[in-house]
């Protein structure tokens, strides 16, 4: 079976189509698979095409290069992505870390209620709820979904950083905003 099919299969696919879909309708087993969608980058590579086939939000899915934004930007101004203020976005951040979280914890984080914001989130479907916490009032649990997955080019929520690794982050860039103003 030519890489055709696969390629055929990934570009046909409204959202990433995962390996087992790929198994069952090729025929072909998983190390087969990934090695033609392997050949099929590097002949886009090669051939200096503009775009690649990655793995994300559980699937494989066909992606322009980042040199090709400013043009897409231009062909979907009107399509755009879900608009995130930048406390929604705070708020999506705190979810995507810490999942699963409840609002309370949320709240104690920003120090102000983020009721609306988690709502809004649930609407566009970034984030969902994934049970509900046994802390008194058994407040729901919150945590991302294949959207956002999906929204921000992610393969899985291992892709996102470690809350140590965010702190260590923003103590170094602290450190570094202390010692430019010497």
């Amino acid at each position: 079976m030519s890489v055709n099919v696969i390629e055929a299969l990934i570009f046909a696919s409204p959202s990433p189509i995962a390996v087992k879909r790929l198994t069952e309708i090729s025929g072909l087993n998983q190390k087969e698979i990934e090695h033609r969608i392997k050949q099929l980058n590097e002949s886009y590579e090669k051939e200096n095409r503009t775009f690649r086939i990655r793995y994300v939000a559980g699937g494989y899915q066909f992606f322009t290069l980042p040199a090709m934004s400013p043009f897409i930007k231009k062909l979907f101004q009107k399509r755009s992505q879900p608009h995130l203020t930048q406390a929604a976005l705070e708020v999506l951040a705190i979810i995507a870390i810490m999942q699963p979280v409840t609002k309370p914890v949320i709240d104690t984080i920003r120090h102000i209620d983020s009721r609306y914001l988690v709502v809004s989130l649930l609407e566009k479907g970034l984030i969902t709820v994934k049970g509900r916490d046994k802390s008194p009032g058994k407040p729901f649990l919150y945590g991302t979904t294949f959207k956002f997955l999906q929204l921000f080019g992610l393969k899985d929520i291992d892709e996102l950083p470690k809350a140590e690794e965010l702190e260590q982050f923003f103590e170094n860039s602290h450190n570094y905003a202390i010692d430019q103003d010497q």
